[in-house]
């Protein structure tokens, strides 16, 4: 004779508070697993809005996740104190609920471990490329820096190339424990010059046209703003006149003896296994200019996606 623990109707505060807090859970639960896959799906789309739709307006955001959980909490409360479900699926017990939830961590961790993860742009160094608060999704397969919330996993040697051009996230070389994005400039055992806001590699002056000006939210004057073009690429960077010409600020790094500073700008040779990289907001920008190259080791990976 089978126990009758198997015939048990899920309690209806668990259901109401698995539904609060992990809405797909508390229906799995209640052993409605549409409805948890429906709460998954809203669960996957509001942060997707938030990114693309919302934006800056994250407290919106984060009332509809709430008011989503709350809905979920009363919906499984009452499902729970009408079911009539006569034996209790493997997914609704303790464990089965254990079990898909460790496996659905496992996937969401390895995801952003080894594939893609997000993040978020803090400043305004990246402009008019990545405004401040921007999304980033980053490609970190091939980078050979594998990890995520501050947890590392593993290292290994490159396996994908970085172009010129490539705006790329890496660990602050004075803080690894931050992570910066900027646009790779320099290859190894490149000549990099930067002379009166002028940019060059290898003796070679990159290219820039003047576009339309750079239009501030917060302030009434406007920015320069130019098209400058590595190989096929091309991008916009900001131009401050008035800012000097020079680095205002040079700390010390390892391979600074490969750099060389006047009051015009610097010129490096970037060494093997490392990369100069600026920020296309050239004069408010702390970048290779200030605290030198980035090592390949340290590159968590590439931008693939920018949203603004």
């Amino acid at each position: 004779m089978e126990s009758t623990a198997i015939y048990r109707k899920p309690k209806k505060w668990i259901a109401a508070v698995l539904g609060l807090l992990i809405p797909p859970a508390g229906m799995l639960y209640v052993a409605r697993p549409r409805w948890a896959a429906a709460y998954f799906a809203l669960a996957l789309i509001i942060p997707l809005g938030n990114m693309f739709v919302l934006r800056d307006r994250e407290l919106a955001g984060n009332a509809i996740a709430l008011l989503v959980a709350i809905v979920c909490a009363i919906h499984a409360y009452r499902l729970a104190g009408d079911s009539r479900v006569i034996r209790r699926p493997w997914y609704s017990r303790w464990y089965g609920l254990i079990g898909i939830g460790a496996a659905f961590a496992a996937l969401a961790f390895g995801v952003r471990a080894f594939l893609f993860e997000p993040f978020r742009f803090p400043s305004e160094s990246m402009a008019p490329s990545i405004e401040a608060r921007a999304h980033l999704i980053v490609k970190k397969w091939g980078y050979g820096n594998y990890g995520t919330y501050g947890i590392h996993l593993m290292r290994t040697g490159m396996s994908s190339e970085l172009q010129r051009g490539d705006i790329i996230v890496f660990e602050y070389p004075e803080d690894t424990a931050l992570s910066f994005a900027k646009r790779v400039i320099g290859l190894p055992r490149d000549r990099i010059s930067y002379y009166n806001k002028r940019l060059k590699i290898n003796d070679e002056e990159v290219p820039i046209r003047r576009i339309d000006d750079y239009v501030h939210r917060d302030r009434t004057t406007p920015s320069l703003q130019y098209l400058e073009r590595l190989g096929d690429r091309e991008y916009a960077i900001r131009i401050e006149p008035e800012a000097p010409a020079g680095v205002p600020i040079v700390r010390a790094f390892p391979f600074k003896e490969y750099c060389a500073y006047t009051a015009e700008g610097l010129s490096c040779r970037v060494p093997d296994g490392h990369y100069f990289v600026l920020g296309d907001n050239r004069d408010s920008s702390s970048d290779s200019r200030t605290w030198g190259f980035v090592s390949a080791r340290n590159i968590i990976g590439k931008v693939q996606y920018i949203l603004q």
